[in-house]
């Protein structure tokens, strides 16, 4: 996301005003964050010591791992159907049959889609992917006419689902909960309500992975859609739910975070930057179990599993990143399918490219 998606004016107002429209992680939460007073420190060194060890931690088999995952999330089984409402479907110029529709979530919130996928596709035919945007997209800003940065050269990459669906997908934008559009309130009730549901052995996280995976059922129910073949991708926020959704259901048969804060939990914790993300970002307990590298291996692994991680991403460090490949190869190589392991590392910081884009289509296209 983009500090860029907030006016001049969030930056000079008052706390009480940015607590109210602030957003909620990655950078367009640091842009909130940066109206606020900080600790003198606020962003310098880490909050725990290095040499500090999870309490009570607690092996598990790699067989258990994805209900152990699940089961930390909060993330229950998904009814096989989703009810859900949708608008009469429309053609649009470029011969795309496009469907705007709303679910609920399992808070019984309301989570706005749309589908787009060519017209006069025969049953059983399209491969389909879910699609979600960082903290500051929209379905609709996915699904524009045309793929670009919002400005030259800068600013978000939006039209990239409709551009997908050109290329013969169906594909199922989502407005994700943790989203600005979704969350009028700000930063205050996200945090108020990631505190209240944690007694109930819920996470904002599992939250959103519920949605992404609610989204997933609707999409495979579409008559021309091949449920066998079914991706998901995510910029940012929308990345942290792709990989995580991927590794707690086994039917996603590939996907590609896009600096989606896969790596490690522990080296961002000590090396990133410590304000960076809001509390959805930490999974509690997680890391008495495992962390992200051995989630991949045992969940992921041998789906293909495509990473892109700038060099300079600061939702994770650059020695997070390396400390999964070192992980995750292995474990491809020992499955006979090192090919479908890779980490796209452009040298950049946290943005999404049309040249990245290229990589995450082709890599649908092969796999998909």
């Amino acid at each position: 996301m983009n500090p860029a998606a907030f006016s001049a004016n969030s930056q000079r107002i008052g706390r009480r005003e940015i607590l109210r429209t602030g957003t909620l992680c990655g950078a367009a939460w640091l842009a909130c964050r940066s109206a606020v007073p900080q600790d003198t420190d606020a962003g310098v060194g880490p909050t725990v010591p290095s040499q500090l060890k999870p309490a009570y931690p607690v092996h598990v088999e790699p067989s258990r791992m994805r209900r152990k995952v699940r089961e930390l999330l909060g993330v229950e089984k998904v009814p096989p159907e989703i009810v859900f409402k949708a608008q009469p479907t429309i053609k649009t110029d470029d011969g795309l049959a496009c469907t705007q529709l709303t679910y609920q979530n399992m808070l019984g919130e309301s989570v706005p889609g749309i589908i787009l996928a060519p017209m006069d596709a025969v049953p059983n035919s399209l491969p389909g992917v879910i699609c979600m945007p960082g903290t500051s997209g929209t379905a609709a800003r996915l699904t524009g006419p045309e793929l670009r940065r919002e400005s030259p050269g800068k600013g978000a990459l939006i039209g990239w689902a409709r551009e997908l669906s050109r290329r013969g997908f169906a594909t199922l934008s989502l407005t994700l909960k943790g989203t600005v559009s979704r969350n009028p309130s700000g930063y205050k009730f996200w945090e108020t309500q990631a505190r209240h549901l944690a007694p109930y052995g819920r996470t904002l996280m599992g939250v959103m992975v519920d949605e992404a995976l609610r989204g997933m059922r609707i999409l495979s129910g579409l008559e021309t859609v091949d449920q066998r073949r079914i991706g998901m991708t995510g910029m940012s926020l929308g990345g942290n739910v792709t990989w995580y959704a991927t590794a707690c259901e086994s039917a996603i048969k590939v996907s590609a975070p896009v600096c989606g804060g896969v790596g490690s939990l522990r080296r961002q914790i000590l090396e990133g930057d410590r304000e960076r993300h809001s509390s959805y970002f930490y999974v509690p307990h997680l890391l008495r179990y495992f962390d992200h590298p051995q989630i991949v291996a045992s969940c992921v692994c041998p789906r293909p599993f495509l990473v892109v991680a700038p060099t300079q991403d600061e939702d994770m460090p650059r020695s997070g990143v390396e400390e999964l490949m070192r992980v995750v190869g292995p474990a491809y190589e020992a499955a006979g399918q090192s090919e479908r392991f890779q980490v796209l590392q452009p040298e950049s910081n946290h943005t999404y490219t049309v040249g990245s884009f290229k990589h995450v289509s082709d890599w649908f296209l092969k796999y998909c």
